[in-house]
């Protein structure tokens, strides 16, 4: 079976990443520090800075047409607006206020535009294969694939998401953070969850589907 199969379709698998201790600032996907330079001085994405919106992790998609976990040229970017109470309110699908954008593969910026004071920069690891429902030494900081670790099992969360042809696509949880990553929890110690439309084994429109705390 193809790895496109074993997360998407078969949700058999999951594919996950972990804060790099090794501190190794070459890794294409990180979390904290600064934005990819893709969003410098791009009037698309002018109104990010509008609204005050903080940059929160860069992950670099794997290659669901190789036979490994292999980096693709594609890039998930998430913001967060900088006013707690302001996601807060809007925390779900079709009015969820996190901001998620598919682009070019693209290194860390130089700018801080976007930087957020309450993250400490981590890369993160390569992609780590993963039999769905195993049980890990420690918490995974971002598992795309499978199917999610929900916080508060309620269906509501997704009629919306389903109605609209959303599935689910990268789970981020705050679990996951190693010591010292963060000065002040984003989403209250609890995990952000992405969905997208999939078409002929291609992601379409990632978006955030909901988060949740405990």
């Amino acid at each position: 079976m193809s790895t496109w199969t074993d997360l998407f379709e078969n949700r058999t698998h999951s594919l996950v990443m972990y804060p790099d201790s090794t501190d190794d600032y070459s890794s294409p996907s990180w979390m904290g520090g600064n934005a990819p330079g893709f969003f410098d001085n791009n009037a698309a994405f002018a109104f990010l800075r509008e609204q005050n919106y903080l940059f929160y992790l860069s992950v670099t998609l794997p290659d669901t047409n190789s036979k490994g976990p292999v980096p693709s040229q594609e890039m998930i970017s998430v913001f967060v607006p900088a006013e707690y109470e302001r996601y807060l309110e809007n925390n779900r699908y079709p009015t969820c206020d996190i901001q998620v954008f598919l682009h070019p593969a693209s290194p860390e910026s130089a700018l801080e535009t976007y930087s957020n004071p309450a993250l400490v920069k981590h890369s993160l690891t390569e992609w780590t294969w993963v039999e769905d429902g195993a049980v890990t030494d420690e918490p995974c900081l971002v598992r795309i694939g499978g199917n999610p670790r929900l916080i508060q099992q309620e269906d509501s969360y997704f009629t919306a998401l389903h109605q609209d042809g959303y599935e689910f696509f990268i789970q981020i949880d705050e679990e996951g953070y190693a010591d010292g990553m963060v000065e002040e929890y984003v989403f209250g110690f609890g995990a952000l969850y992405l969905f997208a439309n999939f078409d002929d084994g291609k992601w379409i429109d990632p978006i955030a589907g909901f988060w949740q705390y405990s």
